[in-house]
């Protein structure tokens, strides 16, 4: 027969469990509040403007020039 400590260990393993089951996610949510805090990155071309060459990201640069002067 069991005994009321072997039930006192049973239930606080399963409340153990239960426990670690369901982790705690609070942290890792983010309000829509905060999503505009983030900057843009800053070498980002969508197409519509002109940028000189010169004026480009240096490794836009040497992307093109390893491309075109290397073939």
């Amino acid at each position: 027969m069991i005994t009321e400590d072997v039930i006192k260990i049973y239930q606080k393993s399963i409340i153990q469990f239960e426990e670690n089951l369901y982790p705690d996610l609070s942290g890792a949510v983010m309000p829509f509040s905060d999503v505009e805090k983030f900057e843009a990155p800053q070498y980002i071309y969508n197409g519509d403007e002109e940028i000189p060459f010169n004026e480009r990201h240096p490794e836009y640069q040497q992307i093109l020039k390893e491309e075109f002067l290397n073939k």
